[in-house]
């Protein structure tokens, strides 16, 4: 048995090697957040990818999406949205729409057009994330219940509460549990209500949120709760308890500029990763 590598076969054994040595190289320069460092080695990676098993390979499209993330952190995002919208591409014609791996790189790019102020693409590509966790994995999965909170983020600036509400409805029937994340969702479903004129509502929200948390010791979003309800009292002429309520913000807000918290909203909780 003849077991002697051909010259092509050592060739591309050798490519690979410089393309996983490329990539190890780029993912530890943005550890150190030099991200224009890791753009260039990741375009470099690309180059040899594409010249040993094409743009068409499914492995070809995550790098892009580690490139868009680079692009994003330089706050180049008509490059991000690039990259990102061709490498969902390459996984569509790869798989088929719905496969699971399109899930993150749909969020990434829902993510760009949301800093671009493209509030209106990003929505039918938001709920497409959504839908393909929905389908590929569990609703107590991380991944599912994130891409149902930014929808809801979504709605909220494209000025549609109702569709807010009823996709924060929907997720709070799985993180309404004490390890849950369940006061982020209620604040963002009073945000919902006093966009639809149900004040009374959205204060009981806000109030169930703001002890939650305080005994996450969330300072900043108790500071969040308390500017919000002020905001409803001052709607409601109430301005000595608006008064009361911008004291305490701020006094909050001092202590969270000391104690930094977590950016994670589903930290410390039992939801499946």
């Amino acid at each position: 048995m003849n077991t002697t590598m051909s010259s092509n076969e050592q060739s591309s054994i050798l490519a690979m090697a410089e393309v996983q040595a490329l990539e190890s190289t780029a993912a530890k320069a943005a550890s150190r957040g030099e991200w224009s460092q890791a753009s260039h080695l990741l375009l470099r990676s690309l180059q040899k990818r594409k010249a040993t098993s094409g743009v068409a390979h499914p492995s070809y499209a995550l790098v892009l999406d580690k490139l868009a993330e680079t692009y994003m952190q330089q706050n180049k995002l008509c490059e991000a949205e690039t990259t990102l919208s061709e490498a969902c591409q390459i996984l569509e014609s790869a798989y088929y729409p719905e496969h699971g791996s399109l899930g993150p790189i749909l969020e990434h790019l829902a993510d760009c057009l949301i800093r671009q102020g493209k509030y209106a693409e990003a929505e039918p590509i938001l709920k497409r994330a959504e839908e393909v966790y929905v389908k590929t994995l569990t609703m107590e999965n991380r991944a599912t219940l994130r891409s149902f909170y930014n929808l809801a983020k979504l709605y909220l600036l494209l000025a549609k509460p109702a569709d807010a509400k009823a996709v924060l409805q929907t997720a709070m029937k799985h993180v309404d549990t004490p390890l849950g994340p369940v006061a982020e969702f209620r604040y963002q479903l009073a945000l919902a209500d006093i966009q639809l004129q149900n004040i009374s509502e959205a204060r009981q929200l806000i109030k169930s949120a703001i002890i939650d948390f305080k005994q996450r010791h969330n300072c900043s979003r108790v500071a969040d709760c308390l500017q919000t309800y002020a905001q409803s009292c001052c709607a409601s002429a109430d301005n000595i308890e608006a008064a009361r309520c911008l004291n305490q913000a701020e006094m909050y807000r001092q202590q969270a500029a000391r104690y930094t918290y977590p950016g994670d909203i589903f930290l410390a909780t039992l939801l499946r990763a």
